[in-house]
């Protein structure tokens, strides 16, 4: 199984509280924005996935959303046995090196580089849509 932390960072002092805010009042909406953003890298890791068969590709998945103390967790992942060595690389019997694919390694980095902006867009408009 390949799963990969998430983490955010870089939101101002406003954006936090506000994330608070959304979270106690209007958790629904803020859950859907996580889930949807994990559908988003799914959607992107399957597309990097190489393909011989479409077995690999087509077993992406998310998991629920839980949340552990003040943290919402979503796992994407995949259950095929040998994501792994397509991920990181491995050695062929003959002693060679296959280069790992990285699908999820690239996808979790062009997630971290838009994930600010998509995050402000979506708190502007769930602000415009919400007496807070």
């Amino acid at each position: 199984m390949s799963s990969t932390d998430i983490i955010i960072e870089g939101l101002d002092e406003f954006e936090r509280n506000l994330s608070k805010l959304i979270e106690h009042d209007y958790p629904e909406e803020f859950k859907k924005m996580v889930i949807q953003i994990a559908n988003d890298l799914r959607d992107t890791v399957k597309d990097k996935t190489p393909v011989k068969t479409s077995h690999l590709q087509d077993n992406w998945f998310v998991g629920d959303i839980v949340k552990r103390g003040n943290e919402y967790v979503i796992e994407v992942y995949n259950n095929v046995k040998y994501v792994e060595p397509v991920e990181h690389g491995h050695r062929t019997k003959n002693g060679g090196f296959v280069e790992g694919a990285h699908m999820m390694e690239i996808s979790v980095e062009a997630l971290n580089v838009l994930l600010p902006l998509h995050l402000r867009n979506w708190l502007s408009k769930f602000i415009g849509e919400h007496e807070l």
